[in-house]
């Protein structure tokens, strides 16, 4: 949902202003494209249980409910989606509504849609701050939405921290963090800024106006970040993200995110919408960004895909290995030569030991071998008879280590 109240400085997302924008007309646009996209799945025999929805944006809380209500019917009408899926909406404070009982009504029919569980994007809970990165909402409007979210029963909240952000300390973040914390999310992703070419912030630092935050201030501020969060009971699963944990504190947090899970583990996804990728039986491919073809596609009776590629089988491990990495856990052998063997069909025929495993990945990735057990050296990865992942030091440099693999 490419929608926005407005352009935040830093954003480089496929979005717009949502005021003189044709929402109506995008909405009826992405109730045809799903149709579509199920029908198709259905025609291939290659359709299956949805477990996780996950509605993105920009800012899909700007959609009103009548729009909001009639594409969820339209997913849940044309997919097989399990009666427990994780159904997540995006959300930006002060969007859900400015008056209590607005935004109580709001969230009550969102419930009712299925949406049972809210990412937030918070960034700060400083008002200068908020106010520099464009954020049309301030610090108050996150607690009393919090407070509300919480009234209508919604028990599972994400909400996003950035830092590094120009002219604050890494003690100014930390502040940031613990307001975040009083808050009780069972859920939270942090971030540092990045400054991208095309964008208010990416000109101010080409002519000088904005100084980023160096990248060994940015470093201490993360572990920093990270050690606060264990400290607060929060498993750190993902480089970015951090679960609360459940009353197992063996047990992997129940909060972890299961959609973006998806990602990570290198599991199927339809995407739909403006701009959005999917990857469906071996295929990684992305819609059209230009939102005058991606309405007309959808006016004939097509989907609006503008890009394709077929993975190769080198494709799928190396994508296992480089997304498998960002999970705390890392990435296990098995699991990345099953991925490489499926691509060509292949079925183990026989049982297979760890080892063995071991040895086919690394027969693999035969040239990368010396070089990432140089890393293991330096206490950067950590190589073992299972798997690979990286350290919490070796995350500083993780594109690094994960190029080897690409």
């Amino acid at each position: 949902m490419p929608f926005c109240v407005q352009k935040c400085r830093y954003c480089a997302f496929l979005s717009f202003e949502a005021e003189g924008s044709p929402r109506k007309e995008y909405t009826d646009a992405l109730e045809k494209e799903i149709k579509l996209r199920a029908d198709r799945e259905k025609e291939n025999g290659t359709d299956r249980p949805v477990d996780t929805i996950y509605i993105g944006g920009g800012t899909p809380s700007v959609m009103d409910i009548s729009s909001m209500s009639e594409m969820v019917k339209t997913l849940k009408r044309s997919f097989d989606v399990v009666p427990d899926a994780e159904v997540t909406l995006e959300a930006n404070p002060a969007t859900l509504g400015r008056k209590d009982g607005v935004m109580l009504a709001k969230l009550q029919a969102y419930r009712f849609m299925g949406i049972n569980r809210l990412s937030m994007g918070v960034q700060s809970m400083d008002n200068d701050r908020l106010h520099y990165l464009g954020r049309i909402h301030t610090a108050e409007n996150v607690t009393r939405d919090m407070d509300i979210i919480r009234r209508k029963g919604f028990d599972n909240v994400n909400l996003d921290l950035m830092f590094s952000i120009p002219g604050e300390s890494g003690d100014d973040a930390l502040r940031d963090l613990d307001k975040i914390l009083a808050l009780g999310p069972e859920h939270i992703s942090c971030y540092s800024l990045q400054i991208e070419e095309g964008t208010p912030f990416g000109e101010m630092a080409d002519s000088g106006e904005l100084i980023e935050v160096s990248d060994e201030e940015d470093r201490e501020t993360y572990h920093r970040i990270c050690r606060r969060l264990a400290e607060a009971g929060y498993e750190h699963y993902e480089i970015s993200n951090f679960a609360k944990m459940g009353v197992d504190p063996d047990a992997p947090s129940p909060y972890r995110s299961q959609h973006n899970s998806l990602y990570w583990n290198m599991d199927e996804y339809i995407g739909l919408g403006l701009g959005a990728s999917g990857f469906l039986n071996g295929v990684r491919y992305k819609n059209t960004s230009d939102l005058d073809e991606y309405l007309s596609a959808l006016k004939e009776g097509r989907l609006p895909v503008a890009e394709e590629h077929l993975n190769t089988a080198f494709d799928n491990i190396s994508e296992a290995v480089f997304t498998g990495l960002r999970r705390r856990e890392g990435i296990r052998y098995e699991d990345a030569v099953r991925a490489y063997l499926d691509t060509d069909d292949l079925q183990l025929k026989y049982p297979v030991s760890a080892e063995e495993f071991r040895d086919l990945f690394w027969d693999i990735f035969d040239e990368a071998e010396e070089e990432a057990r140089s890393y293991a050296e330096r206490g950067l990865l950590i190589i073992d008879s299972e798997g690979l992942k990286l350290t919490e030091t070796g995350i500083d440099i993780s594109n690094s280590i994960m190029s080897l693999f690409v």
